[in-house]
């Protein structure tokens, strides 16, 4: 007897497998267009409700959380701003010790 099953997987389109004696094959050819067109409406019906519920949150913590949000950005930007000023500063001390040791040894060796 033959079984249609349908396994579906999240962000995957369905698939359709026929289920013969416990042996699997994929039957591209038993693919119901109806079924198909149903899931995906289904699956964007759901994507859609997520993405307004998002936007109403992302509302809804800008209106409640704006201001606080706003100072945390820019102390972070600040402090990242800083870290890399020393960090280029840091490389530029390094690359003038590193030049400065290399003329004191070689100096030396000439001696």
């Amino acid at each position: 007897m033959t079984q249609i099953v349908r396994l579906p997987r999240f962000g995957e389109a369905i698939k359709y497998q026929t289920i013969l004696n416990d042996d699997y094959t994929c039957s591209c050819c038993d693919i119901e267009p109806n079924e198909t067109t149903k899931t995906l409406l289904e699956n964007s019906y759901f994507t859609a409700l997520k993405e307004i519920h998002v936007d109403k949150i992302k509302k809804i913590i800008e209106r409640e959380w704006g201001s606080t949000i706003d100072k945390t950005a820019e102390l972070a930007v600040k402090t990242i701003e800083k870290q890399w000023q020393i960090s280029v500063s840091s490389s530029i001390t390094n690359k003038e010790f590193n030049e400065e040791l290399g003329k004191i040894i070689t100096s030396n060796r000439k001696q």
